[in-house]
């Protein structure tokens, strides 16, 4: 399958300037709103929007960035009163909290234009636990993630523009190196924060795969925004600060050298929420763009991997790995986990 040529910061913009009452998410959740990516789309959907047409946005984030964040929200309802932020606390890391929040969401709402899945960070400073006992990291990127898609599914197959998930996180860097029979990294010696990461973004990728193609009536897109200037490599050191210190001072300045603007960035990722090249209800394509496919080369019914330049990309030879064994198993471990807080059959 031939890669996609990538969409111009022109073609991204353009097509923006073209998002309609149609194409706009009327209704949409944010799990990662709070800062870095996922702020800056929130503030361009403000700003496209204008007031224009009235919308719903729930923003989940952790109760101690609560005042911080209320202020930020505070000024974009200022400059945009149609535009409805509602904050909703709670620790995304806590299989229990993702169930909660989105029963609390569920009573609300009857239909999801988008959900926005960003939560997250590297585990460079060494395995960190939850009190449910999955790592934070893994929890945060792939398990809670999974968790919020389940519950919501049928608000997201409810949306008249067929609701869209925008999972943030790397795609296209998934390998077929995963160990089947330590998936969560528990056995001794397993655990590195690099495993750590390729495991996560591998078993979510599959996951969303195998939920794309069993809810073709919603669009899935796993979403690697390349590298962005967030503060996230200040994350994930848990006080030790010595290593924090001198992986700062080697990596930042190589970081920023290579890393888009924020700007860009909120500009790429409200592409992805509202373009057409991935299905839905979105932007028509313009001239020279030509359609997204999905991990098995169609135009709709699966998950788009999407990169940094906002083309669609297969990973062709890992994934025909991971779907003759590991992606069963990938898929089953996740059920087994998720099950305690999984939807009732009645909703």
């Amino acid at each position: 399958m031939p890669s996609q040529a990538g969409v111009t910061r022109q073609q991204v913009q353009a097509s923006n300037s073209r998002i309609d009452a149609e194409s706009y998410p009327r209704t949409a959740v944010f799990v990662g709103g709070t800062s870095g990516i996922g702020e800056a789309v929130i503030q361009g959907l403000a700003a496209v929007g204008k007031g224009k047409w009235p919308a719903r946005i729930y923003i989940v984030g952790r109760q101690e960035s609560a005042e911080r964040v209320n202020e930020s929200l505070e000024r974009v309802r200022a400059e945009h009163p149609g535009l409805d932020l509602i904050w909703t606390p709670g620790d995304v890391s806590l299989l229990a909290d993702v169930q909660r929040i989105c029963l609390e969401l569920k009573e609300k709402e009857k239909s999801l234009d988008l959900l926005w899945l960003s939560a997250g960070y590297a585990p460079i400073g060494g395995r960190e636990e939850t009190k449910e006992g999955l790592i934070i990291s893994q929890s945060l990127g792939h398990y809670s993630r999974i968790l919020f898609i389940q519950h919501l599914l049928p608000l997201l197959k409810a949306s008249p523009t067929q609701g869209r998930v925008v999972s943030v996180l790397a795609a296209g860097e998934e390998s077929a190196n995963v160990i089947l029979d330590d998936l969560n990294l528990e056995k001794p010696g397993n655990f590195t924060w690099y495993k750590c990461l390729y495991h996560t973004l591998t078993m979510h990728s599959v996951t969303m795969e195998q939920l794309a193609e069993d809810n073709k009536n919603a669009t899935f897109i796993h979403a690697a925004p390349g590298l962005v200037d967030t503060g996230n490599l200040n994350r994930g050191w848990r006080g030790r600060w010595v290593f924090q210190l001198v992986m700062t001072i080697v990596l930042t300045p190589l970081y920023l050298l290579r890393a888009i603007t924020i700007e860009e960035s909120r500009d790429r990722m409200l592409y992805l929420v509202t373009s057409a090249k991935y299905g839905g209800h979105g932007v028509p394509l313009g001239e020279g763009v030509p359609p997204g496919l999905t991990t098995r080369g169609e135009k709709t019914g699966g998950l788009f991997l999407v990169n940094n330049n906002c083309a669609t990309i297969a990973n062709e030879k890992v994934f025909a790995k991971l779907r003759k064994e590991a992606k069963g198993r990938i898929v089953a471990k996740t059920t087994e986990v998720l099950q305690p807080y999984m939807p009732s059959t009645e909703s």
